[in-house]
């Protein structure tokens, strides 16, 4: 926003699509001065974002045009546009839009209680990570908070389009302690959110494998 003109919101994500749809959302530009005021606006440019909106000559303090855009994609891809705002004596303001497909199907748990494990044996336990979307993602794992009784593999990989692939997490414990690894999972998708798992094992005397 400038002086003159607040957008609501500041910028547009069309997030997830399917390809032959078309898809909606509604931008606000508030006048937020003290003045009547006068605003030219650039619409979209490109054939992926379409831009609607009732011409006003001047917009007075409080009101706001609506601007109606369309999102249209043809690709799996991540797509890029924006509406432009010319203001009288003001910085021109630029509201950038977004479309871009996301994996729906990642249920990664926030935490994840193995059962107890003797001293000397492991137990695994496995993460699938799905895609329903046709191209692949590629993924990164950190770890956030370590602990020498854990392994996490791979560290990296891709996730296929219209499959899966895991990560596998194995828990020795070499002593009489609860334990616990902490990782962070990226996925390579526009405005990702990163992904925390704690996984918790546990070993305590006299327990046997059943």
């Amino acid at each position: 926003s400038n002086n003159e003109i607040q957008a609501e919101p500041p910028e547009l994500h069309f997030s997830g699509f399917e390809l032959g749809k078309e898809y909606f959302k509604l931008l606000k530009l508030i006048n937020i001065s003290s003045e009547v005021i006068n605003i030219h606006i650039i619409p979209t440019q490109t054939k992926h974002f379409q831009t609607t909106y009732t011409k006003k000559y001047r917009l007075i303090p409080g009101l706001a045009y609506t601007l109606k855009v369309a999102f249209r994609p043809d690709e799996w891809r991540y797509f890029y546009d924006c509406v432009r705002v010319h203001c009288r004596g003001e910085e021109n303001l630029l509201i950038p839009l977004h479309g871009y497909p996301v994996i729906d199907d990642l249920c990664i748990p926030s935490h994840v209680d193995l059962s107890a494990v003797p001293i000397g044996h492991s137990v695994q336990h496995v993460l699938p990570l799905r895609c329903s979307c046709p191209i692949d993602f590629q993924f990164q794992v950190y770890v956030v908070e370590q602990h020498e009784a854990f392994s996490i593999r791979p560290l990296s990989g891709v996730i296929p389009a219209n499959g899966q692939t895991q990560l596998t997490v194995t828990f020795s414990p070499v002593q009489y302690e609860t334990c616990q690894l902490t990782i962070q999972l990226v996925v390579s998708q526009f405005n990702t959110k990163p992904f925390l798992c704690s996984i918790t094992g546990s070993s305590v005397p006299h327990l046997t494998l059943r």
